[in-house]
């Protein structure tokens, strides 16, 4: 064998390796499996051999400006290379991140010692208007007051590009596309290459999804989302309105089945509704949804539910984009009528198919940009920069909170800089500018005492005290949280009674009432719901949901979306292809109009889509569990001494006898769904992370 032959095997065994190929078996030694991750330096080399950098774009830290888009110069790659370069790059960015926030001592590895004043100078809002694009209420990277250089150094970490690069290593071609093969363009043959690649990939694909049921696509399987799916908390009981609307849309259509089952099942009926969306994004009622370079479609859709007495949520009837009104929407009810109806052709009933898609594009939507980004992250976000900037190391709220807040605020930062307008507007449905409005009137209209599980359960149609008749014994989530928040409740107010011990310690402690200003000011917080805190209990409630958003709330919202959303059928992010007009042509779609509106032709779009939620899915480290936080409480409070300090060592002793019990119930509560319902784990409190950290 020439040496040139012996340098080309070397040199496509290694082209193998860097593509997360199998490489040719002729090269000796060569490994026979796909990379799990790139090597770190290689990988690093890499970068600079395509030239992706963060820009030099500095910013005078008043305005937080980011720069355009900027084309990598990667024009081809393999669906696993890229995967797990995307993995990586996000990686680096966000530790980017941390390491600035670690040398700023925002969030420092190893505490300073400061005082409140400094304290205040160091965390300060980011002035309204003053972020391109525009975000909700958040911390300035570079505080006003800056004395330290922090501009300096901001500006010389490239920051304000930095999570552009993730953009960048992105190629518009991929090579081994699996799903714009003949032979994936089926729905069948897209769950053959799930199935696939499952088996083939290494670390990354290899996670269970949705797909791996051969029953995905039902209606039971559907319906079953919007209970202990990634988006739990949003159904609700059906206002008689819109059960009007739906049963003189049944009337218009023929249906008289369909109008006396709604009639006779008002109690039993809820609604996904996401009528909203336009005016949420300022687009009028006949304004078609649809991303800026119009190849990506959205909508509003509206879907209705009937649980019935055995548990089972059974849809009825979508409205696939909601245009103002009935009569100017598609509207189509379920063939269907009973969850006890035969399934046998529920594959082949593809208008009601699609109309689902419809429904799970919206309810992408929703979740990822309200529930998770909005409601979670930065929600979160304006109570943590609010709590710096009113409670001093010694008062026990910051030390009730401050163990929540952990890579929270950093983490935020990356988020804006690089998961939002590299991947989410990148796949969504909505021009860039309706995303960020769709985040600010998500934030705008937040309201935080009707959030209260509580309250939000009974507003929802759910009232606790019912959650343990049959009826609801498939919906874990809610069983759960009405579990988890008394539970917190209890912990929150046995240590806050330690410094308080009647409602006028609470209407006297300045720092309280700071914290109620900073997050209701126009220049600060700008959450009017906040509630004006003059009683223990008040502050009790306001604090428990504080630690709710940050832990379980998240949790729930957040690390079940690898198995529901990885397989894109079953969620997309958008559609590809503009939604039928009249209900007419709605009826006529068929299995390859259904599959014109996935993204098997837009490598790019389905890879982000069924890539950000592996992003979002890591399994969290065993000390930053919710449980671990007590544990840990209760030993350092113990070793401490005064009267103070054994409550508190008491009450984390309570709160984790009490979290072990919940692990326990919680199961019990998952295992009393039907049998063909996906496990309900995810708030297990010995694997809840503590904090928005992921």
């Amino acid at each position: 064998m020439s040496f040139a032959n012996i340098t080309n095997n070397i040199r496509n065994a290694a082209q193998a390796l860097l593509n997360g190929e199998e490489p040719d078996d002729s090269y000796p030694g060569a490994a026979s499996r796909k990379l799990p991750q790139w090597n770190h330096g290689l990988f690093a080399q890499d970068l600079v051999f395509n030239n992706i950098f963060p820009r030099d774009v500095p910013t005078d830290g008043k305005t937080m400006k980011s720069p355009r888009d900027n084309p990598g110069t990667i024009r081809s790659g393999t669906h696993h290379g890229t995967r797990i370069a995307m993995t990586e790059m996000l990686q680096r960015i966000e530790q980017r991140f941390q390491s600035y926030f670690d040398v700023a001592n925002f969030d420092a590895n190893i505490p300073q010692d400061r005082d409140f004043v400094a304290q205040r100078l160091l965390y300060t809002w980011q002035e309204p208007g003053t972020t391109s694009p525009s975000y909700p209420p958040c911390l300035a990277m570079v505080p006003p007051q800056d004395k330290t250089g922090l501009l300096q150094i901001f500006n010389a970490m490239r920051l304000l590009d930095t999570g552009m690069t993730l953009q960048r290593i992105i190629p518009p071609v991929i090579d081994d596309w699996v799903y714009g093969t003949p032979e994936a363009r089926t729905m069948a043959g897209c769950e053959r290459a799930n199935a696939k690649l499952r088996t083939q990939d290494k670390n990354i694909g290899q996670e269970a999804n949705i797909a791996d049921r051969e029953d995905w696509y039902t209606d039971a399987a559907f319906a079953q989302q919007s209970f202990t799916g990634p988006n739990p908390s949003s159904i609700t009981a059906a206002s008689a309105d819109w059960v009007e609307k739906f049963m003189k849309t049944a009337d218009v259509q023929g249906l008289k089945e369909m109008h006396n089952l709604l009639q006779n099942a008002r109690n039993t009926l809820y609604i996904q509704d996401n009528s909203y969306f336009r005016e949420a994004v300022g687009a009028n009622d006949q304004a078609e949804l649809k991303s800026d370079d119009g190849r990506r479609f959205g909508c509003a859709a509206v879907t209705l539910f009937q649980l019935n007495q055995d548990g089972r949520l059974h849809p009825l009837s979508i409205v696939l984009d909601y245009r103002g009104s009935m009569e100017k929407s598609v509207v189509i009810f379920n063939k269907r009528l009973s969850a006890s109806d035969s399934s046998r052709m529920e594959g082949e009933d593809w208008p009601w198919r699609y109309a689902k898609m419809c429904s799970q594009v919206s309810d992408w939507t929703r979740h990822e940009i309200d529930s998770h980004l909005t409601a979670c992250h930065f929600v979160e976000e304006a109570t943590i920069v609010a709590g710096y900037r009113s409670f001093d190391q010694s008062h026990v709220i910051y030390k009730l909170l401050e163990p929540h807040w952990l890579k929270t605020l950093s983490l935020n930062a990356s988020a804006r800089s690089a998961l939002v307008p590299n991947i989410v507007t990148k796949i969504n449905g909505f021009t860039e500018a309706q995303t960020y409005a769709f985040i600010q009137d998500a934030y705008n209209k937040f309201d935080w005492e009707s959030k209260y599980i509580p309250n939000d359960l009974k507003s929802r149609g759910f009232d606790m005290a019912k959650l343990n008749d049959n009826m609801f014994r498939n919906y874990a989530y809610a069983k759960n949280m009405s579990l988890m928040w008394p539970a917190l409740h209890e912990f929150v107010k046995a240590v806050l009674v330690t410094n308080y011990k009647t409602d006028m310690d609470v209407k006297n402690d300045k720092s309280v009432q700071t914290w109620c200003t900073e997050m209701r000011s126009p220049a600060g917080g700008r959450m009017a719901s906040f509630p004006v805190i003059k009683t223990i209990e008040a502050l009790t409630n306001a604090v428990v949901m504080c630690i709710h958003i940050a832990s379980p709330q998240h949790n729930a919202v957040n690390y079940l979306q690898c198995y529901y959303m990885s397989f894109v059928p079953n969620k997309p992010a958008s559609l590809m292809a503009p939604l039928p007009q009249t209900i007419e042509q709605l009826r006529a779609y068929k299995e390859n109009d259904m599959m014109a509106s996935l993204p098997i032709n837009n490598s790019q779009v389905w890879l982000m889509s069924s890539q950000l939620p592996y992003l979002l899915s890591y399994r969290v480290a065993e000390d930053q569990t919710l449980l671990n936080y007590a544990a840990s409480l209760q030993q350092l409070a113990s070793q401490k001494t005064g009267k103070e300090w054994q409550a508190v060592s008491a009450a984390a002793m309570n709160f984790h006898a009490k979290l072990l019990e919940l692990r326990t119930k919680f199961r019990k509560n998952s295992d009393a769904m039907d049998k063909d319902i996906v496990p309900y784990h995810v708030m297990d409190p010995t694997e809840m992370a503590v904090s928005v950290l992921i």
